[in-house]
């Protein structure tokens, strides 16, 4: 009953019912009374009056609720102008129950999530900007140099190094740019197939050997057969993500553990190093775009790897959860639906 009363429809329902009334009190004690000595009998108004008078009394409730009911819808208005012309910090007043109060609250909700959507993209195209701009300053720079000449031949080799790696760094970013993109604006996963996942995990883990063999890491799996139904190609970009960073972060001579574990038809995956672990203020920001936490962390990525498994990891249904320890390592778990 309050529900009702608080919602539009029942503070219109609540202003015929007032104005009946009071036409009706009006006509029987005040009306009545009175007709006979102000109208002669007969009058042909006589049977009109009520009718009058009720149309007179409604007129102020009527303007008065309809009024009282407006404003916020006019508040809403004024802001949503706001909005249209890029404040995105304006909120209505959200005053009282019923539907006209949970209209104003999604509306605030809606503005705030605006915002941050908006304060994102901006966030994203000037860090986009900037992590491009920077292999292309550096390429440019050792180009220049080598085209002036003077050089020895060890330091034409190393400009040389240079330039492969930056080049090496811009193109492996544009990938990863486009991925991201691409698997943020899919809503579902094509192309599923059923395949092996231990064995998907092993193929990276081979993949990458000449990576983790030069730092002279050690493999732990504990891998059984997992048979698995997704996109093949798409769950590849998660493991040679996980297990880059588990490479690029170890310390030489240490070691990388994989497991995996089905139950109850989800599968289990944790990716764990012995490396140098995330401080705990960046935890919370490690699957964020372009985020690289300490200059230690920066030097070796772009910021995107962590985003993209996230949002492939989203896209299956599944979650993805990390804990670290500074100096003691970090642990990737994966829970995914096993599609079978």
């Amino acid at each position: 009953m309050r529900r009702l009363m608080d919602s539009t429809r029942g503070r219109f329902i609540v202003c015929v019912v007032v104005s009946n009334l009071l036409a009706g009190l009006v006509s029987v004690f005040v009306w009545m009374p009175l007709a006979s000595r102000v109208l002669p009998s007969g009058h042909f108004m006589a049977p009109w009056m009520p009718m009058v008078l009720s149309i007179l009394l409604a007129i102020p409730i009527s303007s008065f609720v309809s009024r009282r009911s407006a404003k916020p819808i006019q508040d809403m208005l004024e802001a949503t102008k706001s909005i249209s012309r890029g404040d995105y910090s304006v909120r209505v007043a959200e005053e009282g129950t019923g539907d006209i109060a949970e209209l104003l609250h999604s509306f605030n909700q809606m503005t705030a999530e605006l915002g941050s959507t908006e304060m994102m993209r901006n966030d994203f195209i000037n860090t986009f900007s900037h992590e491009f701009k920077t292999p292309i300053v550096s390429i440019r720079g050792f180009a220049r140099r080598l085209r002036h000449g003077g050089l020895t031949e060890q330091q034409r080799n190393d400009y040389l190094d240079f330039i492969a790696e930056e080049s090496q760094r811009l193109s492996k970013l544009a990938s990863n740019v486009l991925l991201i993109s691409r698997y943020e604006n899919q809503k579902l996963v094509g192309e599923q197939t059923e395949y092996d996942l231990d064995e998907q995990i092993r193929t990276c883990v081979l993949r990458m050997e000449s990576q983790w063999s030069d730092k002279d890491l050690v493999f732990e799996l504990d891998l059984p057969r997992l048979p698995y139904r997704n996109n093949c190609e798409m769950m590849e970009h998660v493991w040679m993500n996980l297990i880059g960073n588990a490479i690029k972060f170890s310390r030489p001579g240490g070691a990388i553990f994989i497991t995996a574990r089905c139950e109850s038809g989800v599968v289990t995956v944790t990716v764990r190093d012995e490396g140098v672990g995330i401080r705990p203020e960046d935890i919370g920001h490690v699957f964020d775009k372009f985020y690289q936490g300490d200059s230690s962390r920066a030097a070796a990525g772009n910021g995107l790897g962590l985003a993209l498994v996230h949002r492939i990891v989203e896209l299956s249904g599944g979650r993805i959860t990390v804990e670290s320890r500074v100096g003691q390592g970090t642990s990737f778990c994966l829970s995914l639906p096993s599609g079978r």
